[in-house]
């Protein structure tokens, strides 16, 4: 197999300097990235990215890629890439989240890989796939795990590599996660590994780092385990629409670990929806574009420092939902899911049987079939006016009654096509939390090359594998707040101060978002207007222009359907397909 590996773009976004290995292709990695290649008689492995490597591990690593026992190879902590190559195989695999992610397409004889899809879209001049992109819109992307918004770039699903050297690639889980713990069994454990994944960061890095501290439980959490081994500087942006509340804690916070909190104060200038010309195009519409302006300002003292810490996934790794009543509907334990409905609903006021009810509805039709019935919701033009109260399988939002009968229509084909791949057996819990973890993971992604050009390296320790796996051991009915925020916090890492890990409350950004929207609303309009989605006949503009007129009023509801539209007009516009975007490969 002869390949050749980039890094640069959406995943690394400067290139570096290069390294070459025997029989293995060069490498070149950006800076503040680790690489590391071992090579022997029996195997070659090459490591991109966070990865906290000790002398033992060498061996079994190169022991593990002889025997083609590929989960092995995502068992250091940290967040990396690993490729890997016996004498008849090559393993390319990324993270569980997908933060480290892998494309791959079809090239004549060969199958080419990338962690950009980008990257691959521009090797195939692949067009944007505008059904793809307005059902993801419509429904969310987690329907489509192995798509992408190009056509005929296919994703490797986080959780899974890409083994090459067969007649067709294959895709193998390196997940390795079991729910099976109880959160007093489970707790120490993830508790050692988000505390192990912050503080070899913090010592690699010389002890010297910048931190969000934003006032929440996560990001607070990894800046306090950061300062008890080197200095800190934490950094938080706030405007006339964000919590006040939210930075009264981050300045307590601030105050308990010693370090002043420097505040990027925000105006009109910073709120949302403000594209830049110049700005990154990401491999997919990201929510991160909306809010550059922020990152820019607050992130602008920490410019230049080894690595900055983010709470990225820590509301999926530290705490389930309400998917996790309806996985222990479907596994026969509904005394229990009952009682947690019930005590769930009168702690807010809420009715108990209207809950209970959705419970049960969403446990018995299962994934396949809520997916089935989304398709034919789509093709009739019949959408929920608002949410159950619970998580669902596929709630179709107001975004579907803006679409024309051939788009609903393509969104339906879709949804249908999802629902024959998708497992009838599926359990909620676990679902929703693969899910979420994924989107987070993308989410973090796409952060990468639009930070790069202000010199600062996000870190998300709560995406790291071990770390993951150590929270997604506990069953999430365990890890649920049914009378408490985020049990696991205060359960794994009792040190923290109760007084924050008591916290009830979270702040909201609709406000923010709403004043973005109001105050760029002209330029959010011209966007609909001239969308390929409106020339290819999908869209209806008028609809959405309606609802955008009247989203700080009588259409409020309608604001999230309305951003993840204008994110993915946005996109569309953005003119060409600039720069190198990753890790590649062809075999």
């Amino acid at each position: 197999m002869n390949a050749e590996w980039i890094t640069g773009g959406a995943s690394a976004p400067e290139l570096g300097h290069g390294w070459q290995v025997a029989g293995m292709p060069a490498v070149r990695v950006a800076p503040g990235s680790r690489a590391r290649v071992m090579a022997d008689e029996r195997a070659r492995v090459a490591l991109v990215g966070d990865f906290c490597l000790d002398p033992r591990s060498e061996e079994r690593l190169l022991a593990a890629t002889a025997a083609g026992r590929w989960a092995e190879l995502t068992r250091l902590p940290g967040s990396y890439w690993v490729v890997a190559q016996n004498s008849t195989q090559q393993f390319v695999c990324g993270d569980l989240s997908g933060f480290r992610s892998v494309f791959y397409t079809g090239q004549g004889p060969r199958t080419v890989w990338s962690t950009g899809a980008r990257r691959l879209a521009q090797l195939r001049a692949a067009a944007p796939d505008l059904a793809m992109v307005a059902a993801r819109i419509a429904a969310g992307p987690e329907h489509w795990p192995q798509r992408t918004v190009f056509n005929g770039i296919h994703a490797v699903p986080s959780g899974f590599g890409l083994l090459l050297g067969g007649a067709w690639p294959a895709l193998i889980d390196v997940s390795g996660i079991e729910p099976m713990a109880t959160l007093e069994q489970g707790a120490p454990a993830f508790g050692e590994a988000l505390t192990r994944a912050v503080q070899w960061r913090m010592r690699a890095a010389g002890g010297l780092a910048s931190a969000d501290v934003s006032g929440g439980l996560d990001s607070s959490t990894l800046a306090i385990l950061a300062s008890r081994v080197g200095e800190l500087q934490a950094v938080t942006y706030a405007d006339a629409y964000t919590s006040a509340e939210d930075l009264h804690f981050a300045q307590r916070v601030a105050e308990d670990m010693g370090v002043e909190l420097q505040v990027g104060a925000g105006s009109e200038r910073e709120l949302p929806f403000g594209w830049r010309n110049d700005q990154p195009v990401t491999d997919q519409p990201a929510a991160v574009s909306l809010t550059t302006a922020q990152h820019a300002l607050y992130l602008r003292p920490v410019a230049g420092l080894p690595l900055h810490f983010t709470g990225n996934g820590g509301d999926v790794v530290l705490d389930s939902c309400s998917a996790a009543w309806i996985g222990m509907v479907q596994c026969g334990q509904r005394r229990a899911a009952r009682q947690q409905v019930t005590g769930w609903a009168r702690a807010r006021n809420r009715s108990p049987r209207e809950l209970w009810q959705a419970v049960t509805a969403a446990a018995g039709t299962g994934h396949a079939g809520a997916l089935h019935e989304a398709a034919l919701r789509m093709e009739h033009g019949t959408f929920e006016v608002r949410r159950a109260g619970v998580w669902s399988w596929c709630h179709l939002g107001q975004f579907g009654a803006w679409l024309t009968v051939k788009g609903r229509e393509q969104v339906a084909a879709l949804l249908r096509m999802a629902s024959e791949s998708a497992d009838p057996e599926a359990r909620a819990d676990l679902v929703e939390q693969r899910v979420s973890l994924r989107l987070v993971g993308a989410d973090a992604r796409d952060t990468v090359p639009l930070t790069a050009p202000w010199r600062v390296r996000q870190v998300h320790p709560y995406l790291d594998n071990e770390v993951v796996r150590a929270a997604f051991a506990i069953t999430p009915d365990e890890r649920h707040g049914v009378t408490s925020f985020k049990p696991l916090l205060p359960a794994a890492l009792p040190s923290l101060p109760s007084w924050l890990t008591s916290r009830r409350s979270k702040g909201s950004f609709t406000r923010q978002l709403t004043a973005g929207m109001l105050h760029h609303q002209q330029g959010l309009a011209d966007l609909i207007r001239t969308s390929p989605l409106v020339t290819a006949g999908l869209l209806d503009p008028g609809p959405a222009l309606a609802a955008l007129a009247g989203v700080g009023g009588a259409h409020a509801p309608a604001l999230y359907d309305l951003q993840r539209l204008v994110m993915a007009c946005q996109w569309l516009a953005s003119s060409g397909y600039r720069g190198s975007t990753g890790l590649e490969a062809a075999c």
